[in-house]
């Protein structure tokens, strides 16, 4: 079934190796804050794994990544951790209009609280102008968040060059980057980037649900927001999720072992992709940009002409049996438009008719080929059920 699955934006799929791990230290059940043996050996593993993620992103030491539950915990944690010392000024605070709900959510619930909040606009491609960033800063902006590689169509931003301009303007904003679909898909290197915070997650790199991580680069600016029993060195309290962790230590092992053949591997599959949509299915365009330097290259957003993408998917998942995306998963049962394609400036039918591909680590040639005619013969069976493009294809 894995062969099938082409939504691995959404989650990907537990390595074996991580498994394995799991399973030989599913009686690893002590307290990390207990201070005899068992527990001893709990806290050990946990601080194992925060060494193993360290390395994956660059970070200098272990006391910088802060255990989470999810992804979203982690971006709630550095945005609402840090606007928590500014509740009684007017403050204003920078994101963009591509971001994932994670940070949309809680920018809104700031801008009902009456902060200022600036959503920077993005391109065709999907990508932030760096004048709009420097236009949009003010004298008293403390916070930029911005998404490294977006969910939908895989576009990433110049982060770097974005710190460049805000820490010239003014070197005390916080600048926290969700690179939650990054991480491990990309080179990541925090002390080269330079940014203050940057938050990913376990379940987008074959690691187990449930686990988060939050990079900090000095959590001194931050205040909890779960309050407790001292455990993540104060910054989150509550008994950490020891086989978790240990197995979200494995995952960013694992990832950073194999990122330069995984990276060149999904390169070549994301051409070998596109060559066959291009020779084997009419009228589609590209959502984003192809631009291997500004894309992940494990992701494709099409949009076929004609057809709706909820009709398309259906097929492929129930005759096909193959798993793809309409749009993003944490808000796939909402009857909307995604905010994404509408920022890139696309029309509603374009939007209706797009679908979000994304593979990784078992995905095949065999299996794009197979996806091709699938796709093909799906999307050709909606054309021919609609009378008035019948001529057309």
């Amino acid at each position: 079934m894995i062969g099938k699955y082409f939504d691995y934006n959404a989650t990907t799929p537990l390595r074996e190796e991580v498994v394995d791990v799991l399973k030989e230290h599913i009686g690893t059940f002590g307290n990390p804050s207990s201070i005899h043996s068992l527990g001893r050996i709990a806290k050990s593993k946990v601080q194992e794994a925060k060494l193993q993620a360290c390395k994956l992103i660059g970070a200098g030491e272990d006391n910088q990544i802060i255990f989470t539950s999810s992804g979203t915990e982690a971006v709630n944690f550095a945005l609402k951790g840090y606007l928590h010392a500014f509740e009684e000024e007017n403050v204003h605070i920078i994101t963009t209009q591509i971001e994932h709900p994670a940070t949309l959510e809680v920018c809104r619930f700031y801008e009902n609280r009456g902060v200022e909040v600036t959503y920077l606009p993005v391109n065709q491609e999907g990508i932030v102008q760096i004048e709009s960033l420097e236009q949009a800063m003010r004298p008293n902006t403390v916070l930029v968040s911005v998404m490294m590689a977006n969910n939908e169509t895989g576009t990433i931003q110049p982060i770097k060059q974005m710190l460049q301009t805000i820490k010239a303007i003014n070197p005390h904003v916080f600048f926290h980057v969700d690179a939650v679909q990054a991480v491990g898909k990309v080179p990541v290197h925090v002390t080269d980037l330079g940014v203050d915070a940057l938050s990913f997650s376990s379940h987008k790199l074959y690691g187990p649900k449930g686990v988060g991580a939050l990079y900090m680069k000095d959590s001194t600016s931050l205040q909890p927001l779960v309050h407790g029993g001292g455990q993540e060195n104060g910054w989150r309290g509550g008994t950490e999720n020891v086989l978790g962790a240990i197995g979200f230590g494995v995952a960013c092992s694992l990832a950073y072992a194999e990122l330069p053949v995984q990276y060149d591997k999904m390169i070549e599959l994301k051409a070998y992709l596109l060559e066959k949509l291009q020779t084997s299915i009419a009228d589609f365009d590209v959502n984003g940009t192809i631009d291997t330097g500004h894309s992940l290259p494990g992701t494709l957003n099409v949009a076929f002409a004609h057809i709706r993408s909820e009709a398309l998917a259906a097929i492929l998942n129930e005759i096909y049996g193959i798993a793809v995306s309409v749009g993003s998963a944490c808000s796939s049962e909402k009857v909307k438009l995604s905010h994404v394609l509408q920022a890139l400036g696309h029309s509603e039918d374009r939007i209706k008719s797009s679908l979000r591909i994304s593979f990784g680590k078992y995905t095949t040639r065999e299996d794009i080929d197979y996806l091709i005619q699938s796709l093909s013969q799906s999307v050709y069976t909606l054309r021919q059920m609609l009378p008035q493009v019948k001529e057309k294809v």
